[in-house]
């Protein structure tokens, strides 16, 4: 039996079922499986939707019991790779029977082998007269609460393309001796897939790994750095903290997780940034200090669905109530924050959701109740059509659709009243 797809099966469950994330799974594999595991799986929840919309509606008539449910991810995997991956087909159909008889019984294995065999023989068939793209119903549900069908089915789009690595170097650094795009908003994206440890400048800790949006959160802030004092909150990994301490920044960099604070101080140990920086294990919500910061940065818990791109399992897993939950954590963090900004200081709140709910709502809530706080508005004529009428910042994936996309983000810089 094939003991990787017989694991495989079990991750895919475990995936969409939230009791495990794919970056998890994937960082406990062999390096030598990690690249087919990737493949697969981001092939898998690219084409889930039309997987069960089109592709089992035909050969599967009864609904699987709920005690044998293990069958349905079977079939989603091996459809998966008889349709889009370049693997002997039945070698790959043997392969998920054997899984079906040993998870479940023979009568498993059967059924298994019998829509497996369906699904080859009409492989050309179910490819050309393909209807669904890529979205879940959940997923188009929660986007419907903001966006009209037309943005909707701008942004489907970027779920079926490969995003590339964008870094973000230092101030006086630029890339050398590899192939890419400079960003309109200061990244550098790579036109070919590379292994980021091989590029000249990583041992010298020149650039780190950072997506062109994400970036944002710390390149609205139009003003001299050096020296401010200056909260990351929820800052693990460290790509906001280690553009601050770029800029000569004194930061306090908090995060609840001892295990992404290790890569924190990882990364800025590589980027020989740490001179300025003092971090603490906490839960936001719980940390304490007797100064106030000329800056507070909120890089907020989310939903996460602007990510949707490099974590295609967020199209199949988000919906309008994680949505809800997210916002109510939010609140909560704002109003810490808040009560941690110096008179004239400022705050800047971000997130890389998709959701107003999250963003534009959320921060117009805040200042309907905390007069204290006002609006900056985000200027660069660099910018255009991502700064929103009220001053934020609004990227969607198609904000940048002449470089293949973006991640969806939002960013909110407040000031406190004198």
């Amino acid at each position: 039996m094939d003991n990787k797809r017989f694991f495989y099966t079990e991750v895919l469950r475990d995936i969409l079922s939230e009791k495990c994330s794919m970056n998890t799974i994937k960082n406990n594999i062999d390096e030598s499986d990690r690249a087919f595991f990737n493949m697969l799986f981001m092939t898998t929840f690219r084409n889930l939707t039309f997987i069960k919309k089109e592709v089992l509606s035909l050969f599967v008539k009864k609904k699987i019991p709920s005690k044998q449910s293990i069958l349905k991810y079977i079939l989603y995997l091996g459809a998966v790779e008889i349709l889009f991956l370049e693997k002997p087909v039945y070698a790959v159909i043997d392969s998920y029977v054997e899984i079906a008889k040993k998870k479940t019984d023979k009568y498993g294995a059967n059924f298994v082998n019998a829509v497996l065999r369906n699904i080859a023989r009409n492989k050309e068939d179910i490819i050309k007269n393909r209807k669904t793209k890529y979205f879940s119903d959940d997923f188009i549900k929660l986007l419907k609460t903001d966006y009209s069908k037309a943005e909707i089915a701008e942004i489907e789009i970027f779920a079926n393309i490969e995003p590339k690595l964008d870094l973000t170097f230092k101030i006086e650094k630029t890339p050398k001796n590899i192939e890419y795009i400079e960003l309109p908003w200061g990244s550098y994206r790579l036109k070919s897939d590379v292994k980021v440890s091989s590029i000249e400048g990583f041992h010298e800790g020149d650039f780190w790994v950072q997506d062109a949006s994400s970036s944002m959160a710390v390149n609205v802030l139009d003003m001299d750095l050096e020296n401010k004092k200056i909260l990351d909150l929820c800052a693990a990994p460290g790509g906001k903290t280690a553009q601050l301490l770029a800029r000569g920044a004194i930061v306090d960099a908090v995060d609840v997780s001892a295990e992404r604070l290790k890569t924190l101080r990882e990364n800025i140990k590589r980027l020989k940034l740490g001179d300025k920086l003092n971090i603490t294990c906490c839960d936001a919500l719980e940390f304490c200090s007797k100064e106030k910061f000329d800056i507070v940065l909120v890089d907020a818990p989310c939903s996460a669905t602007g990510t949707f791109r490099r974590h295609p399992e967020i199209i199949h897993t988000r919906t309008v109530e994680d949505v809800k939950k997210m916002s109510l954590i939010q609140k909560k963090i704002l109003e810490k924050a808040s009560s941690l900004v110096k008179p004239l200081g400022m705050m800047v709140y971000a997130t890389c959701s998709l959701s107003k709910q999250e963003g534009e709502f959320q921060i117009l809530e805040f200042l309907d109740k905390n007069k204290d706080f006002e609006i900056t508005p985000i200027n660069n004529d660099k910018l255009g059509n991502i700064i929103t009428k009220e001053g934020f910042l609004r990227i969607l994936p198609q904000h940048l659709k002449d470089f293949s996309g973006t991640d969806g983000f939002f960013v909110a810089c407040l000031q406190r009243k004198n």
